[in-house]
């Protein structure tokens, strides 16, 4: 899956960095919610990127070899340690993600029932450790009140308050937010994800205040932005990630310059920026959407991938679908391995291997090879049949590895 995770963080770091460039720009120009919708270009774009790797593969176009026991990978019991720093961080990432959900499971276990007056029809509880009204469920809402929150504020206030947390859930907010939670503990390790993820709340925030105030007078804004500053906290403990906040001091100034000034929106107006991201995505994979077999490159040095001990041991067979990319040198980069059987047995030295494989000079884009592991020495090469076109090389075992 690092192999994976690799090799789209350069084109999302790109984008990443380009909505968080625009962002003071758009905001201003088009305003929050148009802001707010651009980040749906993430999602558009790893989706383009991902469609050519799950496309069915051509056996025309992906040349096969046969990998025997020419020699055992000892190191393959070794440890890995890109694999292992990427998979502590993942879980790092994750532990903090599992404490939150037990804090919040423990607030609302504590958490008293308050009584619906509003009918807003979400269940609504108060707590003493709630500093200002947060809103979680997935299908339900759930709105959490600081204690005292109906003597705080007037009757207008609270309606407002309320308006606002159940607008995050009727907007898919949280929904969102668990796509994107899910998105930042994959790439943990690029400080600009959790940036754009700081950022893309704020502008959640932001959007959720112009389409509460969309039809309000200038009276109600007026009560709307008392509403915020009342709620406003310097320390949010309260927030949390699978929840939805109600805000903190350090973004009110900016929701405020927002209310003053809000701007039209329409999601029409969304289609350009999206589409042309989405495209891009897949020009970008065009060459290895392409699978023209007459015009693959051939290696010219092919360094055969160790079996691994336990699998041999184990009697364990398999094989390995990769794909890369070759450079005007002839050297391979970007190993993924989008298929394997059984899956994950022989990947990293499949991926080992083809990092060392020259090619002619030729730059190629989404090359396509298998890797046949087999115990038993190659058969007799026979007549290839017309229907099959791919290139299948036997590997002689090495007798001296043999013991």
């Amino acid at each position: 899956m690092i192999e994976l995770i690799l090799r789209l963080t350069p084109p999302l770091t790109l984008l990443l960095a380009l909505l968080l460039l625009l962002r003071p720009w758009v905001l201003e120009r088009f305003g929050a919610r148009f802001q707010y919708g651009l980040w749906l270009s993430v999602p558009v774009l790893l989706l383009a990127l991902l469609a050519p790797m799950a496309s069915p593969v051509s056996n025309s176009a992906m040349e096969t070899y046969r990998v025997t026991l020419g020699e055992l990978s000892h190191g393959a019991s070794n440890t890995d340690w890109l694999s292992a720093a990427y998979i502590a961080g993942l879980s790092i990432a994750l532990a903090a993600i599992g404490l939150s959900l037990l804090r919040l499971t423990k607030l609302i276990r504590l958490a008293k029932p308050a009584t619906d007056t509003k009918s807003t029809g979400a269940r609504l509880l108060t707590s003493i450790e709630a500093e200002g009204p947060f809103v979680f469920g997935v299908f339900r809402p759930t709105v959490v009140l600081p204690e005292g929150f109906e003597a705080r504020f007037s009757n207008k206030d609270q309606q407002l308050i309320l308006a606002h947390e159940l607008s995050h859930w009727r907007r898919g907010d949280l929904h969102c937010n668990l796509l994107a939670l899910a998105l930042l503990c994959l790439c943990w390790f690029n400080p600009l994800c959790l940036l754009a993820y700081r950022r893309f709340r704020q502008d959640q925030e932001m959007a959720c205040d112009a389409d509460v105030t969309i039809e309000l007078s200038q009276a109600d804004r007026i009560a709307y932005g008392r509403a915020l500053i009342g709620n406003a906290a310097t320390v949010a403990r309260s927030w949390q990630p699978l929840s939805h906040h109600y805000g903190d001091k350090h973004t009110m100034k900016q929701r405020l310059i927002q209310l003053k000034h809000s701007k039209g929106f329409s999601a029409a107006s969304l289609l350009t920026p999206l589409a042309l991201v989405a495209a891009l995505g897949i020009w970008a994979q065009a060459p290895a959407m392409a699978g023209d077999s007459a015009e693959l490159s051939k290696p010219v040095v092919r360094i055969e991938p160790k079996y691994p001990v336990n699998a041999a041991k184990q009697g364990i067979e398999g094989y390995v679908q990769a794909r890369f990319d070759i450079d005007a040198k002839g050297t391979v980069s970007n190993v993924v391995i989008f298929k394997s059987e059984p899956e994950g047995v022989f990947d990293k030295v499949s991926i080992d291997a083809l990092n060392q494989w020259q090619y002619e000079p030729k730059a190629s884009k989404g090359v396509e090879v298998q890797l046949d592991y087999r115990l038993a020495p190659p058969e007799p090469i026979s007549q290839t049949s017309a229907q099959d076109e791919r290139e299948r090389i036997a590997v002689q075992p090495h007798t001296e590895a043999k013991h």
